[in-house]
């Protein structure tokens, strides 16, 4: 084990070097797979040791002497590893842990971080290292601390230092270089202060002209640096963040102080030359951390000496509050005995005990593990073996990554793709490039897997934070009994309308709960089916944060409408945008949703981007009643709405949260109508609006009941059907129709998931005496005159809206002349 510098040195006497690791991507598509495998992408396996490993060897080389983890999804992984690691035992105090459960963003984390004042000294500087928290590198960081005190001396208001690496012309064919690394900086050529920073690719930048009229300032533009996710901060990063509750990454903080957000501070960076660096934060950077490592690119940082130094068996610790652990998880994988690693030429690499047939290949750039079987006629190229695995005759393994208890059949073929612990391989099996097979899967005999195929053998598609239980037995090849075939894509259970009421249980579709299988996709004799992206799209207001909205800055507008386009999935790789037309099925096949609303969801981060949208909606229902000449006018009235809404949503979403008594929200309430000029009406429909959009914020949404539906209850029960009763009385009948028409707009405008959910809406605030049955007539009765005198146009994604709402409405009908037959 590499020991720290001694902390009696002279240079550490006065301070201690800390670092803090973010270890979490906040990357909605990498954590969905991460999910089904068990391991936090910290801990994946690289050559024989966790991710996690090679960055905590380069900070106790550094002299780094406190080590701060601030873990988010997969906690408890993570704590065991390190407790039961020989970290832990050579540095009891090296390690500290920040449990960050409720973060979706890092701005989330350091908020935490700040809260639990571990850098309290003012002149306590810090490494920050984001973006999964992993970084492989075999330069010493040390001397990150004293180029930041340098950048402070010469300027005070310096609070941050990022740290980049410059890499060759050809930057963009540099492997390093994924589509999510992108950055452009200008800077001081001679100060390396920062004057301008983007993460977006663009043709054109522009210089403002002030800038190029300052004394003293050589500006430099840099296009091909390597981000390393990595800066020096000052403690006041911490207080900025807390502060800024629009900050969310990074890129937000950078861009927020450049553009004087945060009066008088300034940022610098810093540009290494030379050295290996490589941020891990996706797939294709992890294969390639993997390959470099074998190739010795990160020497002294190598299989055999990092190995060599984790030779003692650990002892497995089990939480107390946690079932007892089982050394066949998965996840323990790693807990495993490490053997002593020869290296051979060729860079092969062989540890402790294995089989080797001497009819088989290895050709170049190979690890294989501890137990491991390659049977004759194998070709293995650039690629690494788990422990405990089998490789049948035959089979051609090249640039893939197998980790352990692994069963591969005979004359498979295997390129470019990840296989996850305990998966079986059937024989003649084709897997084409960057395809993940999750934990517990099977593939059945001659199946060939298209390109960029993720396959997982769990029931549905969990979010981030929560570990699949599901488990396979290594002694049984084929699939339990339990297990139902489909040659289809899943379908929904049917909903059958009850004729007397609208039970949340008649109207909600109810889920298998056998796993299920595509046999199409895996053969007869497997189990598994692809991981759909679609569902990651309900919690991406909790997992991914996009944008950084301000109704008043027409260039944070236009910055928004980038992030939109620039989500990238998990190899780094940049999502096209799909049309409105195109769908995405839910696995559940309880819903439908179009990218229009998947990337509106992505901009309901903050109470500024919701009131932005029904800012928007409401500035298009009065267009239509407006002429052009009064368009400044109106843009100033739809900023005061805008902002009104933005504090009915905080005193809502504090209320509910806090469970305020009902009559003091009331007088909350009433005392926001004297400070923005909102007409009467314009306050109940940014009541309503509210009302309706609250359950879409981060602190309001279950994390255990994800849909729209059910969170919106729970607001209704609690507080929102009282604010609507107080405010829109269910006997006035403008009042009503206020209501339904505001309810309406919201409805259209996002048909996924509020449309869709109108019967259960409607049911809800009937059965509640929030709406009165009269009003509800008559205002359809009002809308379908519109539809057929073609004053309204149904388009045809609003067609479940219209189904939903005519199925309530012929209920209702149905019950009212029900009623007066029993009268009569």
């Amino acid at each position: 084990m590499v020991k720290p510098t001694n902390i009696n040195a002279d240079h550490l006497a006065e301070e201690r070097l800390t670092c803090v690791l973010v270890l979490d991507t906040f990357n909605i598509y990498t954590n969905e797979i991460v999910s089904h495998t068990s391991l936090p992408l910290c801990l994946w396996p690289v050559d024989g040791r966790p991710l996690l490993d090679y960055t905590i060897h380069t900070l106790v080389r550094s002299g780094v002497q406190e080590i701060i983890l601030l873990t988010r999804s997969h906690s408890y992984e993570i704590h065991s590893y390190i407790t039961n690691s020989e970290w832990s035992r050579t540095y009891p105090k090296l390690i500290k842990f920040v449990s960050c459960k409720e973060a979706r963003s890092l701005g989330d984390c350091l908020k935490d971080l700040e809260q639990e004042h571990l850098i309290n000294d003012k002149n306590h500087d810090f490494l920050l290292l984001h973006g999964n928290g992993t970084l492989l590198t075999n330069e010493k960081l040390d001397n990150l601390f004293t180029i930041h005190k340098e950048n402070v001396k010469k300027d005070k208001n310096c609070i941050m230092t990022l740290v980049y690496r410059q890499l060759d012309s050809n930057y963009i064919e540099h492997p390093s270089y994924t589509d999510d690394q992108y950055s452009y900086i200008m800077r001081d050529a001679n100060t390396h202060r920062l004057y301008d920073y983007s993460k977006e690719y663009s043709d054109i930048y522009e210089i403002p002209l002030d800038l190029l009229e300052k004394p003293n300032v050589a500006i430099e533009t840099l296009y091909c640096s390597l981000d390393c996710h990595l800066a020096v901060c000052s403690p006041d990063v911490l207080h900025i963040f807390k502060d800024n509750f629009d900050f969310f990454t990074m890129h937000d903080f950078v861009k927020g102080v450049l553009r004087d957000e945060v009066a008088n501070q300034t940022i610098y960076s810093y540009l290494y030359e030379k050295g290996y660096f490589l941020p891990v934060h996706n797939l294709r950077l992890y294969m390639k951390a993997t390959f470099d490592i074998l190739r010795r690119w990160l020497y002294p940082l190598v299989p055999e000496t990092i190995g060599a130094k984790h030779s003692q068996t650990p002892s497995i610790v089990a939480n107390p509050s946690s079932p007892p652990l089982k050394l066949n998880d998965s996840y323990l994988s790693i807990y495993n005995q490490w053997y002593r690693i020869t290296y051979d030429r060729h860079n092969i690499y062989k540890q402790g005990d294995i089989q080797l047939d001497r009819l088989s290949n290895i050709q170049q750039d190979v690890f294989i593990g501890y137990k491991s079987q390659i049977l004759s006629g194998v070709c293995l190229r650039s690629s690494v073996i788990g422990q405990n695995c089998t490789i049948g005759k035959n089979t051609k393994i090249e640039n893939s990554i197998i980790w352990n208890h692994v069963q591969i059949g005979e004359n498979c073929l295997i390129k470019n793709s990840i296989i996850c612990d305990n998966v079986l391989i059937r024989n003649n099996v084709q897997i084409d490039q960057q395809c993940i097979l999750c934990k517990n899967v099977i593939i059945g005999t001659n199946v060939h897997l298209n390109e960029r195929m993720t396959i997982i053998a769990s029931n549905s598609v969990t979010s981030a934070s929560v570990v699949d239980e599901i488990e396979i037995d290594d002694d049984i090849p084929m699939p339990s009994k339990n297990v139902k075939r489909s040659s289809s894509k899943q379908r929904s259970s049917s909903t059958r309308l009850s004729e007397k009421s609208f039970s949340e249980k008649s109207v909600s579709s109810s889920m298998e709960e056998t796993v299920t299988s595509n046999s199409d996709l895996v053969g007869a004799d497997g189990l598994g089916r692809e991981l759909i992206f679609a569902s990651t799209y309900d919690d991406q207001t909790k997992a991914f944060e996009l944008t950084d909205d301000d109704d008043d800055d027409d260039d944070e507008d236009d910055d928004n409408d980038k992030n939109e386009l620039n989500a990238f999935n998990a190899w780094g790789y940049r999502i096209k945008p799909i049309e409105n037309k195109d769908i995405l099925h839910d696995d559940d096949g309880d819903a439908i949703k179009s990218k229009q609303y998947c990337q509106s969801m992505s901009k309901r981060t903050t109470d500024q981007s919701i009131d932005s949208q029904t800012g928007d909606e409401t500035s298009e229902n009065d267009d239509d009643n407006k002429d052009s000449s009064s368009d400044d006018n109106s843009s100033d009235e739809g900023n005061e709405i805008n902002e009104f809404q933005q504090e009915i949503i905080r005193t809502l979403e504090r209320a509910y949260i806090q469970k305020l008594n009902i009559e003091n929200i009331i007088v909350e309430l009433n005392m926001l109508k004297p400070t923005y000029a909102v007409s009467p009406t314009e306050f109940d429909q940014s009541i309503v609006h509210a009302v309706f959009l609250l359950p879409l914020e981060r602190k309001i949404a279950n994390p255990e009941k994800t849909t729209y539906w059910n969170t919106l209850k729970l607001t209704l029960d609690q507080i929102s059907q009282f604010i609507i009763k107080n405010y829109m009385k269910i006997t006035n009948e403008s009042e009503q129709v206020l209501l339904l028409n505001e309810l309406d707009l919201i409805c259209l405008k996002y048909i996924q998931p509020i449309g869709e959910r109108i019967l259960n809406i409607l049911n809800y605030l009937y059965e509640n005496d929030v709406i009165s049955e009269q009003w509800i007539l008559l205002w359809y009765k009002n809308k379908q005159e519109k539809i057929k005198t073609n004053q309204l146009e149904v388009k045809p994604e609003e067609k479940v809206y219209y189904d939903k709402l005519q199925q309530f409405v012929e209920w209702l009908q149905n019950a009212e002349s029900e009623d007066d037959d029993d009268e009569d």
